[in-house]
């Protein structure tokens, strides 16, 4: 053997070797500073098994939470492939990190490509400091009492449709009127229709027409086959990498759909002068203001897919994590028939005294249906984990006393395990059991601070809150005044749902499919 033909294997060997020890040495980080860690798979860190989508990020979040090594830890090492991370465990912790030091985390880790996707990146979600707070500012009045009062007549009717759809439904089938149903599918149409007439000023009537193609867009956006499962992935754990893998959190042709449909409605709306009191009105007011204003002080400008990209936020958040919360607490409501009837009662004894009549009033009266909605989300939390990137100024360092001497750099991510918390016995006991009645007027003030966080916490907090608890509660009301859901013949009650491993966000594998019944209040 010539030494022309060694050298290139010794090289190998020699490569391999150096890249063995870089390895090492970047998984070895929370060991150098004495922090405790959990051990890291080669190449990829602690992501191997949302990588291979064999368990959902919720879950191996929570693994990482209850790992020994993180028990009765405040915080715990993991790795991000190479990049080191943290994860927080206490709940003070988590109250500094959300609120009290905000301005020091005050950007997500996470973020997509603001050249590639537009609507992905420059919605209030992903947007970066200033350009968050500022667009944060603008839209906070769309959620006041009084706006959302303005748009309850909107929603209303087409929580309307839901009850007429589903009357429909059950009146074609004969005898008992009973029918099996995917029920995520089914409240997405409800949630659609609703962000349709309040984002975008369109009826999208998704109950006569399910493949319309507001549906059609949103249902393909949140469709977690292998590819969006992959681009969800780089967007949360390796934004540093979306501009060269083309991950995009909305796909081109949803891109063009949202847009041209909102401008088309501007445009329109722009020329007749009418006013709705939705969202389009409050884009459109902030367009001319800031245009003006933007001129005088060069301001941000908000227009064109800035102010698209609010719209599309609004839209895709707004349907998804309704119409799974609605889906989930009707499942829980099938496994647990106790809790479905007193809320019946509720909406049976409220419509009584009201006379059959809806308001924004009447809906937030609704004690019960709180509380069984709270329950819901804290076993379901639309998005199981909250990020955060430390924004210290450069060269300095965020101290963790006195829950540790590490200091974290700038740049780290931090990870904040929202479902983990949520299934902690510690503060939630019992965890697995479905129990509104952890979330009484009482109740609620037992709850340890910062470790209920549904829609996430501090000033990052989601914005459309009130407007979520809203439509969930109307479409649920409209639901059960006419039916009831129980478990199909192949369910059990003790049997839960299965998590899609594919989803970074919370759904369920294969939907929820459940026996409905005709049973009318007669209210």
């Amino acid at each position: 053997m010539g030494l022309e033909s060694v050298i290139p294997q010794l090289l190998i060997i020699v490569l391999a070797g150096i890249l063995y020890m870089y390895q090492r040495y970047c998984h070895s980080f929370w060991n150098r500073h004495q922090v405790p860690q959990i051990e890291p798979t080669p190449l990829v860190g602690n992501l191997g098994k949302i990588l291979r989508m064999s368990e959902p990020s919720a879950k191996v979040i929570e693994e990482f939470y209850n790992h020994p090594k993180a028990k009765n830890e405040p915080f715990v090492g993991i790795y991000i492939f190479y990049r080191p991370a943290l994860l927080l465990r206490d709940p003070e912790l988590i109250k500094r990190v959300l609120v009290r030091d905000f301005a020091k985390f005050n950007n997500r880790f996470s973020r997509s490509d603001d050249v590639r996707d537009p609507l992905g990146s420059q919605n209030l979600f992903m947007l970066r400091n200033p350009a968050w707070k500022d667009i944060r500012f603008k839209l906070t009045p769309f959620f006041t009492s009084g706006k959302l009062k303005q748009m309850f007549p909107l929603i209303a009717e087409v929580g309307e449709n839901l009850n007429k759809h589903l009357w429909k439904m059950s009146s074609q089938i004969s005898n008992c009127h009973n029918f099996e149903l995917e029920l995520k599918e089914f409240c997405a149409l409800y949630t659609t229709d609703v962000i349709a007439t309040v984002a975008f000023g369109v009826q999208a009537n998704s109950f006569e027409n399910p493949n319309g193609q507001f549906r059609h867009n949103g249902r393909e956006i949140f469709r977690f086959n292998a590819r969006r499962a992959f681009n969800f992935s780089i967007v949360f754990f390796l934004p540093h990498l979306v501009p060269y893998l083309g991950a995009k959190v909305v796909p081109s042709e949803q891109t063009e759909f949202l847009r041209s449909t909102f401008n088309y409605v501007v445009a329109e709306r722009e020329k007749s002068g009418k006013s709705r009191h939705d969202l389009i009105d409050i884009l459109i007011e902030f367009k001319n203001h800031t245009r003006c204003a933007a001129a005088k002080s060069g301001e941000l400008i908000f227009d064109g897919d800035l102010l698209v990209a609010q719209a599309a936020i609004f839209f895709t958040a707004g349907f998804e994590s309704s119409s799974a919360t609605m889906s989930f607490a009707l499942y829980e409501m099938a496994r647990n028939p106790e809790v479905q009837e007193k809320l019946r009662e509720e909406v049976r004894h409220t419509l009584t005294k009201s006379g059959g009549r809806l308001s924004l009033q009447v809906i937030e009266s609704l004690e019960y249906m709180q509380m069984v909605i709270s329950e819901t989300l804290r076993l379901y939390p639309p998005l199981p984990f909250l990020d955060r990137e430390c924004t210290i100024e450069e060269g300095q360092y965020y101290s963790l006393e006195p829950y540790g001497g590490f200091r974290i750099p700038r740049g780290m991510p931090v990870y904040i395990p929202a479902y983990a918390l949520h299934m902690d016995p510690k503060y939630f006991p019992n965890p697995e059991s479905f129990i509104p009645e952890r979330f009484t007027s009482e109740n609620r003030k037992t709850i340890t601070p910062y470790s209920y966080m549904p829609f996430g916490l501090g000033p990052h907090g989601c914005i459309g809150e009130r407007f979520a608890y809203l439509q969930t509660k109307v479409g649920l009301l409209q639901f059960l005044r006419n039916h009831r859901v129980a478990l199909t013949a192949n369910a059990t009650a003790t049997r839960p749902v299965k998590l899609d491993p594919k989803a970074l966000i919370l759904q369920a594998e294969g939907g929820i499919i459940l026996k409905v019944e005709r049973d009318p209040l007669n209210v």
